[in-house]
């Protein structure tokens, strides 16, 4: 049996960055079954340097993360598919990068893969992505931009002017993988919130795969590429347009955060709750009375609820705002008074024999 290279394209914002932490992390365990995780341009239990020099020798300068080796993408490539023609007959070599995706927006990037993927006709080759409904991928995808401290604009500006198309147009971003390697090598898998559960991600993706999720490989705790609280979006966005110390912009997010979390959370909820119980309880005892007019469909339909939506939203950002620009304030006026008192002891300092002024002068 040929030796197998399969290819990890993404997409972003569907686990991929979990999948890697895991694949790298259980490496000698998958090893065992046969699927063995590349070491060759793994950096970050990522393979990114493989995209990265096609877009790179392409042209490509945004969103390339500091890339900028020499190294052609020939001997990088090479050095993977010897990696892949190392290993025992039927065995296979997996590496992941999202980036490579990226690919159905730049053709000369493509164009650069298909020649060297040329260069390894001894060699078999499968290619798994995982798609996501647009809009959740989107806004996903957009959080994650100005997490980075990309200075993007709103959501519309960013979508209409900014964001590669392969976010939206799905049949782009798969083209050079289908074109290059055939429709019948590309998996397909639809990542949604199911997946997030346990072990669901990676059982899912091996599976895919035809491989069995192996027992004694350890799951990764939490989440290793936590979103921005979407409350908060707005704000983080507009700190990444002023120049500040990180430690500066850290704190100012810290506070953003607990402001948020302090109107939130299961406590109000749970107390939401018990007093909806009591509203309707109550109105069904008073529409049972005898002299009692009410039209108790009505009431039952407007039971008192936490509210919700963009205006509640707004609310929060507002007094987030307040709050920062307050706490501002108290330090100016503390500072005004230290300049104040410095400001006397320097005038002293500078006229010490000059007698105290007499007011009636």
């Amino acid at each position: 049996m040929a030796r197998e290279l399969i290819l990890h394209i993404g997409h972003f914002k569907t686990g991929t960055t979990a999948l890697q932490m895991y694949l790298d992390y259980n490496r000698d365990v998958l090893a065992e079954a046969g699927l063995h995780y590349a070491a060759e341009t793994r950096k970050h239990a990522k393979h990114s340097a493989l995209a990265f020099s096609l877009l790179h020798r392409a042209g490509v300068s945004e969103l390339m993360h500091g890339y900028s080796s020499p190294r052609p993408p020939a001997k990088i490539w090479q050095a993977l598919f010897d990696e892949a023609r190392a290993l025992p007959d039927g065995q296979s070599l997996l590496v992941s990068s999202e980036e490579f995706i990226r690919l159905g927006a730049h053709p000369e990037a493509a164009a650069l893969l298909r020649k060297q993927i040329n260069q390894a006709s001894d060699l078999r080759f499968r290619v798994i992505a995982y798609l996501r409904p647009p809009q959740a991928h989107l806004q996903s995808w957009y959080n994650q931009l100005v997490k980075m401290g990309i200075p993007v604009g709103s959501f519309t500006t960013a979508l209409c002017s900014q964001i590669e198309a392969v976010h939206w147009d799905y049949a782009l971003a798969l083209k050079p993988w289908v074109e290059i390697f055939g429709a019948e090598a590309v998996i397909l898998r639809t990542y949604g919130p199911a997946l997030r559960e346990g072990d669901a991600l990676y059982a899912d993706f091996l599976g895919a795969l035809g491989f069995p999720l192996p027992a004694e490989a350890e799951p990764m705790p939490g989440d290793p590429n936590r979103r921005i609280d979407p409350r908060r979006l707005a704000y983080h966005r507009g700190l990444n347009r002023v120049d500040l110390p990180r430690h500066v912009r850290e704190l100012m997010n810290t506070h953003a955060q607990a402001s948020l979390d302090s109107d939130d959370g299961e406590g109000p909820r749970r107390a939401m709750a018990t007093i909806r119980d009591a509203a309707r309880l109550g109105i069904e005892a008073v529409a049972a009375l005898p002299g009692a007019a009410l039209d108790l469909e009505a009431m039952l339909a407007a039971l008192p609820d936490l509210p919700e939506g963009p205006a509640q939203d707004l609310d929060a950002l507002i007094a987030l705002m307040a709050g920062e620009i307050g706490r501002l304030r108290a330090h100016v006026v503390s500072l005004s008074g230290r300049i104040g008192v410095l400001e006397e002891a320097a005038r002293r300092a500078e006229t010490p024999d000059q007698p105290p002024q007499d007011p009636a002068a």
